[in-house]
């Protein structure tokens, strides 16, 4: 006896499914690496800076390919970052000099980088997910390779922020390990307290000075007054060795690199100093993001502070890894993909089952008895919500 029944089915091709980042696994010696030349490491999110933004004009981190400079052809400069491990890097664009958020606002949380009731902005991110094993379990350091995309400072500076993923889509943020950074207070707090501060073109600091300074010490174009040094959001230190204990870190700001912007991948090859909760002109230098991570699955997001800047790849060293080794060059396809489930899976097997009854319908259909139902059935339509039974077939 057969029981044959009417099937709908529904067919989801390649083109029209949502992209998702492949999860990242620890390698043998305990490092996840993920590179912005492997497309499907990672997953890039759109950003805007208010509701009425146009969509034309909305920014994500975008795959892009380096412009390469012939020095015997005239001008030797580069027109974006150089020297990526394979020719392609990631880049917030249009490079337009937005900030997330807008000058002169910093956020509180690390919730305030999604567009909530909070923020009327979105920053524009990526995200790589970690898979931590059990044997895993333990402190994980984040090393970048990331560069500024111009050698004016306006696309250098992002934020990183780890959560741990759930059941059913949700999240929770991951805070990282208890550190101290030099305590600083907005330049603003204190009427005639700060008269302004002196930008600095290489490395982006702005220190604040309680009187102007000559213009040995700081030239004219230099020279931010306080008025306008508040609407970037520039902070002074206290001094005097003040310290503030930062005991639950939601996010680390990376802004500005030892040599300054210079565009160039391999100035620093892997970065891991930067600020706790920072929202400074440039990052304080004194901490390193690193998360208490437990076995399952997680979310490392990258959001853009300001537009241009380029990012190449991660490197997470978890409590058996490693920092890396600056020399060593890493290609394409070299990304610690997390090994492939077996071919012969739930979802396969019941398209398998499916196919098959497909197939059954089909060769019943061509019999004299399941010609004579499925004519039935064609001039009746009602009746296709019935089961059939067929004896002796």
């Amino acid at each position: 006896m057969f029981l044959v029944g009417i099937y709908l089915v529904s067919v989801t091709t390649a083109a029209t499914a949502a992209t998702k980042a492949r999860p990242l696994c620890a390698d043998s010696s305990g490092i996840f690496l993920g590179l912005s030349t492997d497309e499907d490491a990672y997953k890039s999110h759109m950003g805007f800076l208010d509701s009425t933004d146009d969509e034309d004009m909305r920014q994500s981190w975008t795959l892009t390919h380096e412009d390469h400079v012939n020095p015997h052809e005239g001008d030797a400069t580069p027109k974006g970052p150089q020297k990526s491990y394979d020719g392609r890097y990631l880049q917030v664009l249009e490079d337009s000099g937005r900030t997330y958020p807008p000058h002169g606002e910093h956020i509180e949380h690390a919730r305030d980088l999604d567009k909530n009731e909070v923020s009327a902005f979105q920053a524009p991110y990526v995200t790589f997910l970690l898979t931590v094993a059990k044997e895993g379990r333990g402190v994980h350091t984040l090393f970048l390779r990331w560069t500024g995309g111009d050698t004016v400072g306006g696309g250098d500076s992002l934020y990183v922020v780890m959560y741990k993923k759930g059941k059913k889509g949700t999240k929770t943020l991951v805070t990282g390990q208890q550190t101290v950074k030099p305590a600083v207070v907005p330049i603003e707090t204190g009427i005639g307290r700060y008269a302004g501060c002196c930008y600095d073109m290489v490395t982006h600091a702005c220190p604040c000075f309680s009187e102007r300074p000559s213009n040995a010490t700081c030239a004219d174009n230099f020279f931010i007054s306080t008025d306008k040094a508040s609407t970037f959001g520039v902070q002074c230190r206290i001094g005097g060795g003040a310290m503030t204990i930062i005991k639950h870190p939601e996010w680390y700001l990376y802004a500005g690199q030892e040599a300054g912007d210079v565009m160039d991948f391999d100035s620093e090859p892997w970065d891991v100093t930067c600020e706790a909760d920072g929202s400074n002109t440039r990052d304080s230098g004194h901490d390193f993001p690193s998360w208490e991570l437990e076995p399952g699955d997680h979310e490392l997001r990258i959001y853009a502070r300001e537009d241009g800047t380029a990012l190449d790849g991660i490197y997470v060293a978890g409590p058996t890894g490693s920092a890396p080794t600056v020399s060593k060059r890493y290609s394409r396809g070299d990304s610690t993909f997390c090994p492939k489930p077996p071919f012969v899976s739930g979802k396969t097997v019941g398209m398998v089952f499916g196919g098959l009854a497909i197939l059954g319908v089909v060769w019943f259909s061509r019999t004299s008895k399941g010609s004579e139902i499925f004519s039935a059935v064609l001039s009746k339509p009602s009746m296709a919500t019935r089961y059939i039974y067929v004896e002796g077939v």
